[in-house]
């Protein structure tokens, strides 16, 4: 780095972070967005880092890319994300920008969730939660998630991690991937048997990008060829799964429940018939908001910021 250079933050990472990274960098300086704060086009011109923190999500996250838009001298920008489908991170790229992520950091917490939503759903928690309501004693028998086989689309960090959970609960899982390497932690299908795949399973869980490849990959065909009762999972993105269909699927009862963090439209429509189904689970986008995904997401960052100033690789970059 040149000068006395910038990096675009939020005043939350300053304020918590700020001595340490100057230990880092001593000339650095901060220039915040977001929580109230946007700054003029003078403080912007010196931006050469860029970091988009877990605590700018969801209030502040307009504020925050407008300012980075305009920090033309940007020349690495991190997201605490492991998704980087909207249109704003191709812009930043195009810009001249190099992109990493905290990809992995909020994977733990992901994979918890997942695992939150398959006993909830085998034990009919939400049952459970209105008779409690209600005041009334719901006796009955539930089922096991022992021996049942369960689909894993998409092997990163989440989907490794939610695999290494259903085995622990004696689930008997499936991974599937592009193309395997040889080297997962259990048996692993290519993506084109994907209609094999969820045929098959009694839980599907979907943790993929989002891209042209994958958007609607879960149609409505597919999901009348699933198992009556198999359940589907999907902290991925909402754009992977046909969401009228599997509403529809829902409420017949073909499916036997679905937990669901991400959605075609968010905030979800207060009129989608998901949010009144008995047998769905719905989180608001939050499966990785935890304290600990926020740490490791900075993390991340700071174990970047190391390699940036010593000119070496950085971790979780975004090519091609």
């Amino acid at each position: 780095m040149r000068g006395r250079p910038a990096i675009l933050c939020s005043p939350v990472i300053a304020t918590e972070y700020g001595a340490r990274l100057r230990s880092l960098a001593p000339r650095l300086e901060f220039v915040l967005a977001g929580h109230g704060e946007q700054p003029d086009d003078d403080a912007l011109a010196g931006v050469e880092i860029g970091f988009f923190s877990a605590d700018l999500f969801p209030e502040h996250v307009r504020a925050f890319f407008e300012a980075a838009l305009r920090a033309t001298s940007m020349r690495w920008f991190h997201t605490m994300s492991a998704g980087v489908d909207s249109p704003v991170f191709d812009r930043i790229r195009t810009a001249g920008a190099r992109l990493t992520t905290s990809s992995g950091a909020a994977a733990p917490a992901i994979a918890r969730t997942v695992v939150m939503y398959l006993l909830a759903l085998s034990r009919d928690l939400p049952r459970l939660a209105r008779a409690q309501a209600e005041h009334r004693w719901d006796y009955r028998s539930y089922d096991d998630l022992d021996g049942k086989r369960i689909g894993v689309v998409g092997m990163g960090p989440i989907g490794l991690e939610v695999i290494r959970l259903a085995e622990a609960l004696g689930m008997e899982p499936i991974g599937m991937r592009r193309r395997p390497l040889g080297d997962e932690p259990c048996e692993t299908w290519p993506l084109d048997r994907f209609a094999e795949l969820t045929a098959g399973v009694d839980a599907l869980v979907l943790a993929l990008p989002h891209t042209p490849e994958t958007s609607g990959l879960l149609t409505r065909q597919l999901i009348d060829e699933m198992r009556p009762g198999a359940f589907v999972v999907n902290v991925g993105r909402g754009e992977l799964a046909d969401e009228e269909a599997l509403a529809d699927a829902l409420a017949r009862g073909h499916l036997g429940g679905a937990g669901l963090d991400v959605f075609t439209t968010e905030p979800l429509p207060a009129d989608s018939p998901l949010w009144d189904l008995p047998n769905v689970i719905l989180t608001p986008h939050s499966s990785g908001t935890t304290e600990g995904s926020r740490t490791r997401a900075v993390e991340i960052f700071v174990a970047n910021l190391v390699a940036y100033l010593a000119d070496e690789p950085l971790y979780n970059e975004v090519v091609g």
